[in-house]
């Protein structure tokens, strides 16, 4: 008597785009925990609290849209620098904290 053969499906592929978006966001993080020595501490706070805010989104994210994590990644990169020059230049930042 022959025993049958279950059918499997085939593993699905799994994408990378999670991951080098988690990895984009974690390296952002030591951006952001030295923003401090830039930027007034009051800013710095802002941006780690943003930073804590694309975190839980990228988590919320995880499985619901993964190909958007990237995307969160380079948001993190480019809103901390844009507070960073943008008010670097606009407000000074450099002479206040010497």
């Amino acid at each position: 008597m022959m025993a049958r053969r279950r059918r499997v499906r085939p593993a699905k592929a799994i994408s990378p785009r999670p991951f080098i978006g988690m990895s984009m966001l974690v390296s952002s993080l030591f951006l952001y925990g030295w923003s401090v020595v830039f930027v007034p501490w009051y800013v710095a706070l802002l941006l780690m609290l943003f930073w804590a805010a694309l975190m839980l989104i990228s988590f919320a994210w995880w499985s619901l849209h993964p190909d958007r994590l990237p995307w969160l990644g380079v948001a993190a990169f480019l809103v901390w620098f844009g507070v960073v020059a943008g008010g670097g230049i606009a407000f000074d930042w450099n002479s206040q904290l010497s």
